[in-house]
């Protein structure tokens, strides 16, 4: 294209897995897969992004740690406290591009 101009697109649909059933593990879930595409974006406004987001779900206790995913860098995993399992469980991945 001649002239760049930001994105965001952003998908949801239901996804099923071969694993081992379990408190934190289902068959069946359903995910969320966003892209955002801009200029000078940096991991601070990826974390601020997911925030707004797992807050409008009404999940507000979030921790953010270092992970790897094959195509982006940095990448993080992202987990909420679980009132009734007593434990911090992984809600999320995510990652920036590669240049």
């Amino acid at each position: 294209q001649e002239k760049f101009t930001p994105v965001k697109y952003f998908s949801i649909d239901r996804v099923f897995r071969n694993e081992s059933l379990d408190a934190t593990h289902l068959a069946e879930f359903h995910q969320v897969e966003g892209v955002v595409a801009d200029r000078g974006l940096t991991l601070g406004h990826l974390m601020g992004t997911l925030r707004q987001f797992f807050t409008k779900l009404g999940i507000s206790q979030l921790r953010f740690k270092p992970a790897y995913n094959p195509y982006t860098e940095p990448s993080m995993e992202v987990f909420s406290y679980h009132e009734g399992l007593k434990k911090w469980v992984e809600v999320g991945n995510s990652g920036v591009f590669r240049p």
